[in-house]
């Protein structure tokens, strides 16, 4: 891939897009990112998760510095090792009690305040769209949703958003997560 101007990169083409639309609006490398990190939780939120972790490296060519944004989640205070030997075996069990404390929004406004030029509604538009106006289904997320259905079936939640209609989602149908969203 050859550009002129600019170029971004994700897991997804629509990640992608989402951080070029930005970089084309006048945006920064930093507003590009966020964006597409924003958006790759909808389009692959089977993989990445908006109240996960989002550890962001920054190169600052002009100082000629790199600079790191943890943007990784920390233990809820009372998830001690103790608790899960005396509680749960030593296991981290299947539930809340397995996850961290969100990190990667903090993350994504932290890089926004400090190097970004938008604001973070600006830079979350086309992740809102995606989930509010849906998108095809692609093969990884289909698979993977297929091949997880029994998991997802564990958690009513889980099984209104990865399983619409009672059935893992098929390539190229619409997907749409209008709580996320919302």
């Amino acid at each position: 891939v050859m550009g002129t101007r600019h170029m971004v990169v994700a897991g997804h083409y629509l990640a992608a897009e989402a951080g070029f639309a930005i970089l084309e609006a006048g945006g920064n490398a930093v507003d590009a990112g966020v964006a597409a990190g924003i958006a790759l939780c909808v389009l692959q939120s089977d993989l990445v998760n908006f109240a996960g972790v989002a550890p962001i490296i920054l190169y600052l060519a002009d100082r000629q510095e790199v600079l790191t944004i943890s943007g990784l989640g920390t233990w809820p205070e009372k998830a001690t090792v103790e608790l899960f030997e005396r509680e749960h075996g030593g296991h981290i069990p299947v539930g809340l009690l397995r996850t961290v404390v969100p990190a990667a929004p903090d993350a994504w406004i932290q890089a926004l305040k400090k190097f970004g030029t938008m604001t973070f509604g600006e830079v979350a538009e086309a992740a809102i769209r995606f989930a509010s106006d849906g998108f095809p289904m692609h093969p990884l997320m289909a698979d993977l949703i297929a091949g997880n259905e029994e998991a997802y079936r564990r958690w009513p939640a889980n099984a209104e958003i990865y399983l619409p209609n009672g059935k893992p989602p098929q390539v190229g149908e619409k997907f749409i997560q209008s709580d996320l969203a919302s």
